[in-house]
């Protein structure tokens, strides 16, 4: 049987299965008990903070009289008529009760088709189409674009995403590319520190230490930034990969000035831990479990001696890469197939344009300034604004 026809398989089965689950298993009901900081007014007022709001808690009701606790979910038939109530629990403690469900051992049937999946025909955006559209089903949706899609990229948080990653960091290396910034940048670096393939790998972990603005984020700068400078080297793709992004993506756990501590700290949040209630709180935890975070410092610190070409404990696949590279000068495997654009990394620079490395420097230590310093003073970084790229007004100085 082709990987094909086992993968329409695999995706059919997951599809009626899943809606046999949602026809035939009901759905377990389970209390969300949510502490956060409220506090009384001047006029009597009940009112609770989150992410730096003050917000007005209408009604509040006790514990016992609540249809959301767990006692009245056990015996609920069909759907609660509340999603969520402010409740006062007999401690006097005040807390937000929420609603949610699951369908038992089914509600991992959408995680082990992506997986499945994604092992299968190895493509990772059929895979998490496939998880869609089986979750989608397991909850009784059919109607997948108007109900599920359209509603989760029609939220705040992806609109972030998208404007972040596809409008303005796009936007950047595309402006790289066009100016030829990055090209010139690279030739610098080969000129004045890149003697070899360790050199250029050195230098390829020393940037990835500098770009500590989060995993994608580094990742895709500092892949942009070094692929010129690897490829002159003779640096496998293989080996550049690993590299870039052992060591871009760990990093933003220690020099956290950037979205990584707001966004783990929605994950931490514990309902009924007290120096877990506010954003503050949580983010103040995650910086003192960065001595913890031991796979970070591995990846760290091993990724500067496998550069270094201290230890090799590299798998035999990326020891197959760099003997190919160095002996045929073969930077991709042939039967390779990169997800990265060409684009970003070809320079198309108009005759009359002449490329400077600084209108690639200026941006980086703009972007950098404005997210440690919009931390440093504000509490938070503020990503989008270094993005805006003020360095654009100190072009014509430069000449």
């Amino acid at each position: 049987m082709s990987r094909n026809a086992f993968t329409w398989i695999l995706l059919l089965l997951g599809c009626v299965g899943a809606l046999l689950a949602h026809q035939y298993q009901s759905p377990q009901w389970k209390e969300q008990s949510y502490l956060y900081e409220t506090f009384e007014t001047a006029d009597g007022k009940l009112k609770y903070r989150h992410q730096g709001e003050e917000i007005l808690i209408e009604k509040l009701v006790d514990y016992e009289d609540s249809v959301l606790r767990q006692a009245a979910l056990d015996q609920l038939e069909g759907d609660p008529e509340l999603t969520r109530q402010w409740v006062k629990k007999p401690d006097g403690e005040i807390v937000l009760l929420k609603t949610d469900y699951h369908y038992g051992a089914w509600s991992l049937l959408p995680a082990f088709i992506t997986i499945a999946l994604c092992l299968i025909c190895r493509e990772p955006i059929i895979a998490l189409l496939g998880g869609i559209v089986c979750g989608a089903f397991l909850m009784g949706q059919l109607d997948i674009i108007d109900k599920v899609l359209i509603p989760s990229l029609g939220t705040e948080s992806a609109a972030a995403i998208l404007i972040l990653y596809l409008w303005l960091l796009g936007g950047l290396t595309g402006i790289w590319a066009k100016t030829g910034a990055a090209q010139a940048f690279a030739e610098s670096m080969t000129r004045h520190f890149v003697r070899g393939p360790r050199s250029a790998k050195v230098v390829t972990w020393m940037l990835g230490i500098l770009f500590f603005q989060g995993g994608t984020i580094s990742t895709v700068l500092v892949g942009t930034t070094v692929r010129p400078i690897a490829d002159k080297a003779g640096v496998s793709h293989e080996e550049l990969s690993y590299v870039v992004d052992s060591t871009a993506s760990p990093i933003a756990v220690f020099l956290a000035f950037n979205a990584w501590p707001a966004y783990v700290q929605a994950f931490i949040f514990v309902p009924g831990v007290a120096f877990l209630a506010t954003e503050a709180d949580r983010i103040a935890f995650f910086f003192s479990s960065v001595p913890l975070s031991f796979y970070a410092i591995l990846a760290v610190f091993g990724t500067f001696l496998l550069a270094m070409n201290i230890l090799t404990f590299s798998g035999s696949r990326l020891k197959k890469a760099n003997h190919r590279a160095a002996k045929t000068g073969q930077l991709d495997a042939p039967q390779a197939r990169p997800m990265s654009s060409g684009e970003i990394h070809r320079a198309h620079v108009p005759e009359h344009y002449r490329s400077n490395q600084w209108e690639f420097i200026l941006p980086l230590v703009t972007l950098l300034g404005i997210a440690v310093g919009s931390f440093v003073f504000l509490g938070t970084p503020k990503v989008n604004w270094a993005f805006g790229r003020p360095w654009c007004w100190l072009r014509p100085l430069l000449w």
